[in-house]
């Protein structure tokens, strides 16, 4: 698997850029910059996996380019015939990676890049392997491609259903562009309205009614990191036009803030929702779509991925400290079940199994473990008078609204946006009873 990369040179001396050339080529783009005001320009507008930077720059030191080298989150390597110990102390200490003397560039150079390139897909293995456990082509291909592309400081965006793994591609993403920097998280879809702008942007002290300390918002807590907003299809339309201006600007005031406040970071979203009906249907932005698809990826449920449905049991019966055994015949009908709650919903069969009586999973077990996919009789009339004498009416409610859910879901395959139209309520009520009931769908 072979991963190409995005480079800057920075170096004054012609031959020495042309030397750096010939040698780095092989490994992707190249760009270049004969100076510190040009490399500064390039660094601002461009996002880059390393730079070379050379410490003799005219007027001016390659030490005052590291700063800015390393915040964007590149690879640093000083190439230098400048070999002082207080020089190299100083660029070490300012973030270099890595301070190689020009003398011997053609043998020593190609090792570092090899080894930054190995190290990359290394980490992209171990997520195949222990994390992402999958052995479908088409998914390995597409997340090879992925991580191929320079992510720094752009807009990713990853569509799937819940319990796919959207979060653990964005920690992935993270660690292979930021891995010292902060990874924000925030779930739109379960801060209230009326709190989603202090959770983004911060607050001033005193700024509304129980404000009684500043606080520091999402976007300020990712400068030079990464901010993922998941479930963002449920932000409010007023959110969505400010984050839009926030993103657009790199710029953004704090709730009774007139002080502007400037964060650049690397933008992760994610929703299961269908976003395309979300937009026409008016209740997501279209231009904020478009700025947050700078690339798309989108995740398989794993009932068009039944081959992993094997690996995924042998990954979690490793986990679980109690071994279990299942026959082959309990896989095969594993693989026609629909897992509306994907890979989540898997792992808690397997946590059941892993409990389970004898420790031997057959295909009789798995009938009674498994929903039924026609889903549950109704209650009848007398079972609702039943339930509200013993429980109340309020428990009756939450269980009528728990068990529609849980049918809705199986019956759309998982897919948020037609379960929410069949069962005619607002996203916000949706993802209240999720909550409430703890659904794991």
């Amino acid at each position: 698997m072979k991963s190409k990369i995005s480079l800057l040179i920075i170096e004054d001396d012609k031959y020495t850029r042309l030397n750096l050339r010939e040698l780095l080529l092989p490994y992707g783009v190249l760009d270049e910059a004969i100076d510190a005001s040009s490399a500064k320009e390039m660094l601002r507008n461009n996002t880059y996996d390393i730079v070379l930077t050379d410490i003799e720059l005219k007027q001016d030191s390659g030490l005052d380019l590291i700063g800015q080298i390393v915040k964007k989150g590149s690879h640093c390597i000083v190439i230098s015939s400048f070999e002082s110990d207080e020089v190299i102390e100083k660029a070490y200490q300012l973030g270099a990676s890595h301070y190689l003397s020009k003398f011997d560039l053609r043998k020593q150079l190609p090792v570092y890049i090899e080894k930054f390139i190995l190290n990359k897909n290394a980490r992209l293995e171990k997520f195949l392997q222990e994390e992402f456990i999958t052995q479908d082509k088409d998914s390995i291909s597409a997340l090879t491609a992925l991580l191929q592309a320079n992510l720094k400081n752009q807009n990713l965006f990853i569509t799937g259903p819940s319990g796919t793994g959207k979060s653990l591609l964005g920690k992935l993403i993270h660690e292979m562009t930021h891995p010292e920097a902060p990874l924000i998280h925030l779930n739109c879809s379960e801060v209230s309205e009326s709190l989603l702008e202090s959770e983004l942007f911060g607050h001033e002290k005193g700024a509304f009614t129980g404000a009684d300390h500043k606080k520091e918002g999402k976007l300020k807590q990712a400068n030079g990191g990464t901010l993922f907003l998941d479930e963002v299809a449920t932000m409010p339309l007023s959110m969505q036009q400010k984050l839009l201006k926030a993103i657009d600007e790199k710029t953004f005031y704090p709730v009774g803030s007139s002080n502007a406040v400037r964060s650049e970071f690397t933008l992760i979203s994610a929703t299961c929702e269908n976003i395309k009906e979300k937009i026409n249907q008016r209740q997501f932005r279209e231009d904020l779509y478009y700025r947050l698809n700078g690339f798309h990826f989108h995740l398989k449920p794993i009932a068009e991925r039944s081959n992993d449905i094997d690996l995924l049991i042998r990954h979690f019966q490793r986990m679980s400290p109690r071994r279990f055994v299942i026959k082959q015949e309990a896989i095969e009908e594993l693989k026609k079940y629909s897992w509306p709650g994907n890979i989540r919903e898997l792992k808690k069969i397997c946590e059941q199994f892993s409990q389970a009586a004898g420790g031997i999973i057959d295909i009789g077990l798995i009938k009674k473990i498994i929903p039924s996919e026609k889903g549950n009789a109704s209650f009848s009339p007398t079972d609702w008078q039943d339930h509200v004498r013993e429980n109340g009416l309020k428990s009756l409610i939450q269980d009528i609204e728990k068990k529609a859910v849980e049918e809705s879901m199986k019956r759309n395959k998982g897919k948020i946006t037609a379960c929410i139209k069949e069962l005619k309520i607002s996203s916000s009520a949706f993802y209240r009873i999720l909550q409430e009931n703890k659904l794991n769908l």
